[in-house]
């Protein structure tokens, strides 16, 4: 007789192992944590020949509610300018190899630069990215994630001197997809490196550019993280 596992069973094969990205809920009251960076690069249309690499600061913090279900958090800053996104993901293992989450966040972001004797600006904003990841355990210790988000802006202002500009509307601003890989790096630690391409008609961390454009751009991102 051919015994049968099941995937709770298959799990054990598989331990649970840190990851941000994976979509792998942490186990009911515990957290996880990771500190890295993302680095945008600017698109030609925006910055012609000049190809600027925008570094942010990135923490993400989850904690398990669930078997299936868990709270995110995510700050990201470059001190002028930051955003910071809340977010609840649903997650199920279909096999002991393949995972499949999906999840909702809501982001605020917030700016402001100021230049002595010439003028100030500020700009904030809302956004909210409904997703879908699908996870696969390559190996044991290597996890490769796939996430498509869709981009919906809810609320912008930006203001120079006394000249304001106000967005109030609930419209799809454009999509992003994440290629992640999550494995050891040393001592027990993993990191998570990957890319994520965006293709929308704003991003947050460039709105001091005031960009004229109302058709979508192509932002590319480079994410590195440290999982603690």
């Amino acid at each position: 007789m051919i015994p049968s596992f099941t995937v709770a069973q298959s799990a054990e094969r598989w331990p649970l192992q840190p990851g941000i990205y994976f979509p792998e809920a942490p186990l009911p009251g515990k957290w996880r944590k990771s500190v890295g960076a993302v680095f945008t690069t600017t698109p030609p249309e925006l910055t012609e020949e000049v190809r600027v690499s925008v570094p942010a600061i990135d923490f993400n913090i989850q904690r398990g509610l669930t078997k299936h279900l868990f709270l995110t958090s995510r700050f990201q800053t470059q001190f002028v300018q930051s955003n910071l996104g809340l977010g609840l993901r649903w997650a199920k293992p279909l096999t002991n190899r393949l995972f499949l989450s999906a999840g909702y966040d809501v982001t605020g972001w917030l700016g402001a630069l100021q230049v002595k004797d010439v003028f100030a600006s500020q700009a904030y904003g809302v956004e909210t990215f409904p997703s879908v990841s699908v996870g696969y355990k390559l190996t044991r210790d290597l996890r490769l994630t796939v996430k498509s988000e869709a981009i919906i802006d809810l609320y912008y202002r930006s203001q120079v001197g006394s000249l304001a500009v106000v967005y109030n509307r609930r419209e799809i601003n454009g999509y992003a997809f994440t290629f992640m890989l999550e494995q050891p790096f040393y001592n027990q630690r993993h990191v998570s490196v990957g890319i994520r391409a965006s293709y929308s008609n704003f991003n947050w961390q460039l709105w001091s550019l005031f960009d004229t454009f109302d058709r979508n751009l192509f932002y590319p991102q480079l994410i590195f993280g440290f999982i603690l």
